[in-house]
């Protein structure tokens, strides 16, 4: 299977508020890159609570380009690409919001989202939070850094189609009922589930 994971981190609840970006790359299953980078958010706004979070302060960032000075670096491991995130409503969201603030078209995509799998997969799991699921998966990552936290959700969806000896992302579809979501070029999100297969196999 070929995806990219990513992860970000914002320094507000603004969802323009980006101040750091990572993301995995897999090719037939193996990881082959891994990146980070700082981004100076607009608005240039911090929240005391998400700096505890993540780490990230207006120092670090205040000389970094903005998003948008990123973007074409970025576009081709999200464009026309399977992109992987834990909670994918808020990473989509804010690649988005983030995207339309800057006046940058939104790109053809597809997403699945690690919490809605993990949930599907790993039922008896009393958390399905990142940290939560890479302890019982034995995924080592340092929580809150972008660049950890998208190696784990990368490692997470691989551990998944390994367990259920799944081999492709139509599998996995059929196997839990989750429909993988549409961003269409300009705005449009499409986010359907697709009906659930009468048989699980999971190897233990």
């Amino acid at each position: 299977m070929d995806f990219t994971a990513i992860d970000f981190e914002t320094a507000s609840s603004e969802r323009t508020s980006v101040c750091s970006l990572g993301w995995c790359v897999v090719k037939d299953n193996i990881i082959t890159e891994r990146k980070e980078i700082l981004i100076k958010p607009d608005p240039f706004k911090f929240n005391e609570y998400n700096t505890k979070i993540n780490g990230i302060t207006p120092e670090m960032v205040w000389d970094k380009p903005t998003f948008d000075m990123y973007w074409d670096k970025l576009r081709p491991y999200i464009e026309n690409r399977m992109v992987i995130a834990h909670n994918a409503s808020f990473d989509i969201h804010v690649l988005c919001s983030t995207l339309e603030h800057f006046g940058i078209e939104i790109p053809d995509f597809s997403y699945m989202c690690t919490v809605q799998l993990s949930q599907k997969a790993y039922p008896e799991l009393p958390s399905h939070k990142l940290n939560n699921l890479a302890d019982a998966l034995g995924i080592e990552f340092n929580h809150h850094r972008a660049y950890d936290d998208a190696y784990a959700c990368a490692a997470a969806f691989l551990r998944i189609a390994e367990d259920y000896s799944l081999e492709s992302l139509e599998e996995m579809e059929e196997c839990f009922g989750i429909k993988r979501g549409i961003v269409v070029r300009g705005t449009g999100i499409i986010n359907k589930k697709i009906k659930k297969c009468s048989k699980v196999t999971k190897k233990y």
